[in-house]
């Protein structure tokens, strides 16, 4: 018989292994590894994130405070704002403010790979704190939290990693659109994220369509991975990418485009 300690080292690294193995997957796809030390530092910025989250959260909460968080409004309202654009804004800002701050980012599979390890950082916290949180409960209800996130929740993360890193390797490597794909490069993880969260907390949505959506999402991320790994051949021969800088006045547009979007569903939502 294991005992309550065994049990927690246990469970701890099993929710850790699908965010290591999928870190390992990506970080072998490109053709250029980036160095450990970055990617690692990467990782743990998003593991950071967890932070300055929960300082704002109160804030975001007040404005809320009027809202039934058991409506239609309210799964909505926690689903998309509360959850998904506080977290994915904050794996953002480690991409675009350290990241894309780096020598080491010249190629656009860069992007994807910190894109990843940042949102897996996230990942990796978020995946301790349910399965401890569980084990309060019981070691099976642990065990099963551990294994359904394996595949769920660890995956999602990564893949709007790759989806932010892959908008934002047009915002930085591509002048035409850049301020757009800036904003496609928070807002379409948002929206991922959102709508999976919103699946799990509503009774209106079938919950198996989660899984159509992240099969989804695996065939989107294999064809983006697939055309930046090509395109890593066309620089090899054809030389370096230029680089162009952030305009952070847009960066702060993007988030507050994307808030309003999603404050006026909330209020649509909340009048039908």
């Amino acid at each position: 018989m294991f005992g309550s300690e065994s049990v927690l080292i246990y469970l701890s690294v099993a929710s850790l292994i699908p965010v290591i193995v999928i870190l390992f997957y990506v970080y072998k796809k490109d053709r250029f590894p980036e160095p450990p030390r970055i990617v690692f530092i990467t990782f743990a910025l998003g593991i950071a994130t967890i932070f300055p989250i929960l300082m704002i959260i109160p804030l975001i909460e007040g404005f809320a405070q009027n809202l039934n968080l058991q409506s239609e409004s309210g799964h909505f309202y926690f689903a998309f704002i509360r959850a998904s654009l506080l977290e994915e804004t904050f794996k953002w800002f480690v991409i675009i403010y350290y990241c894309a701050k780096l020598n080491e980012l010249n190629e656009p599979m860069d992007a994807l790979v910190y894109g990843v390890a940042a949102s897996l950082g996230f990942a990796a916290f978020e995946n301790f704190e349910y399965v401890t949180g569980s084990l309060q409960e019981s070691v099976e209800l642990a065990s099963t939290v551990a294994w359904l996130r394996a595949f769920t929740a660890v995956p999602l993360h990564a893949m709007c990693g790759a989806i932010m890193g892959y908008f934002l390797i047009k915002a930085i490597f591509i002048i035409k659109n850049n301020n757009l794909n800036l904003f496609l490069s928070l807002f379409a993880p948002v929206i991922i994220h959102g709508l999976y969260d919103y699946i799990i907390l509503s009774e209106v949505i079938v919950s198996e369509l989660i899984y159509l959506l992240l099969i989804i999402l695996v065939i989107v991320t294999s064809i983006i991975f697939s055309k930046e790994r090509r395109n890593q051949d066309k620089m090899f021969f054809e030389g370096q990418y230029s680089k162009y800088n952030i305009n952070n006045i847009f960066v702060g547009f993007t988030i507050l485009i994307s808030l309003v979007i999603l404050s006026i569903a909330v209020f649509i939502i909340n009048i039908l």
